[in-house]
């Protein structure tokens, strides 16, 4: 029994370093003289689209799921769409943005509207109030006392 546990203790160790070995790739050496200068400065790379996927929800749908039971219709990043009803900026540089079901929706109703964020790290365009958009970025409930709501947070994309 301890030869099968000092030679799994070995493979495990070794792990790494054979997962490092067969995803490293060789770089041929640099030939750059230092005499040498490029004719002009190397482009910056153009800005490529954003190639995640995005689980579209409605608002209904993503209201309807229990923060304390994750399912698979979840995703750490989704695209919910509806109407803009509030726009707040924070001393922070976070602008909230409410987005509800209808766009006559008064307050914060928990049953059929979702905060959004946008921080100052990612900032995008602020929505004007009662247009319809959709947000694309990261799920998670906010269970501070006094809110209890769905956020997209941070906001990744707007459209509108």
């Amino acid at each position: 029994m301890r030869k099968y546990v000092a030679v799994l203790f070995v493979v495990l160790l070794e792990f790494p370093t054979l997962w490092a070995g067969q995803t490293a790739q060789q770089r041929p050496a640099s030939k750059k003289s230092s005499t040498t200068k490029p004719a002009t400065p190397s482009a910056k790379p153009a800005e490529q689209p954003s190639k995640r996927a995005y689980v579209e929800l409605s608002i209904g749908e993503l209201i309807g799921e229990d923060a304390n039971r994750w399912t698979d219709k979840m995703a750490a990043h989704a695209a919910v769409g509806g109407f803009v009803t509030q726009i707040t900026k924070r001393d922070d540089g976070d602008t909230d943005i409410r987005i509800c079901e209808n766009p006559r929706v008064v307050g914060m109703d928990r049953a059929h509207c979702i905060m959004s964020k946008c921080i100052p790290k990612i900032p995008c365009e602020v929505p004007q109030v009662g247009k319809p958009i959709t947000v694309k970025g990261i799920t998670r409930y906010e269970a501070k006392v006094g809110t209890h709501w769905w956020e997209i947070n941070p906001i990744e994309q707007i459209e509108k």
